[in-house]
């Protein structure tokens, strides 16, 4: 009711707009005198976790790396390793991981590792039946049937993108293109010139990371670099340990089959 009579009075004053700012300011000031404002206002101290995270010591990082959203808290390997089944052997670094959180205490690091197994599980078995469908007007190149190789390369992939390495000063790292290499020649994709199409800077940057089609400011691979200790500590994927085995990986969101 006072809006309306607010609004009629003052398009009678010119620039009305302007009034009618100031008459709703000084109108609704007269309703809400006499109101209860107790009545009006909740406590919402209620709605503050009573909880701490019992990881709130540790420093926050960005997941996935160069994302922006700080979501993730940096984590000693050791500790890890106890939460891990599925990326166990494949994150040998201190990572980003999903923090304790009291508001969410079923999303954790062990959760997410789970949730990457399953998704592994369910894209290899799509793949390997879409590899089967052979006929006569369908002959798809097969890459996961038959491929050790290739699967514990995807396997790989998924582990790093999803927990990257955090740098010595806590800094998630993006994949290494020694990564994407190797990912690419295990599956057995064709080879144009000195490395593979798909790892390439300007390629990554207009199709995303594996031709994903997913682009922005985490579709990055760093080239390798090795601190004085040995360890690669400028991208995730590329250690000394992983780059000796034969079978090394990288991570996609979105893959391109």
């Amino acid at each position: 009711f006072w809006l309306k009579r607010c609004v009629h009075s003052c398009r009678m004053v010119k620039p009305w707009p302007l009034a009618l700012a100031v008459c709703l300011s000084s109108t609704k000031a007269n309703v809400l005198e006499g109101w209860n404002m107790e009545s009006i206002y909740r406590d919402i101290d209620m709605y503050i976790p009573s909880m701490n995270s019992s990881d709130v010591e540790y420093p926050k990082c960005e997941v996935p790396a160069g994302s922006g959203e700080f979501t993730g808290i940096c984590m000693k390997q050791h500790r890890l390793k106890s939460m891990m089944t599925f990326c166990r052997d494949t994150v040998d670094y201190d990572a980003c991981v999903p923090p304790h959180q009291p508001l969410f205490p079923q999303w954790n690091v062990t959760t997410k590792d789970a949730l990457l197994r399953r998704l592994y599980k369910e894209q290899v078995e799509f793949r390997i039946s879409v590899e089967m469908n052979i006929t006569v007007d369908n002959a798809p190149v097969i890459r996961f049937t038959q491929n050790s190789p290739c699967l514990e390369a995807f396997r790989k992939v998924l582990c790093w993108f999803n927990f990257p390495r955090c740098s010595t000063s806590n800094v998630s790292m993006p994949l290494c293109r020694t990564a994407c290499s190797n990912y690419y020649q295990s599956c057995k994709y064709e080879k144009i010139g000195a490395q593979y199409d798909a790892c390439n800077d300007e390629v990554v940057k207009t199709k995303g990371l594996f031709e994903s089609g997913l682009t922005g400011s985490t579709d990055v691979l760093l080239d390798q670099c090795f601190l004085e200790d040995g360890t690669g500590d400028c991208c995730t994927g590329g250690s000394t340990l992983q780059l000796l085995s034969a079978m090394l990986g990288i991570v996609l969101a979105v893959h391109r089959w």
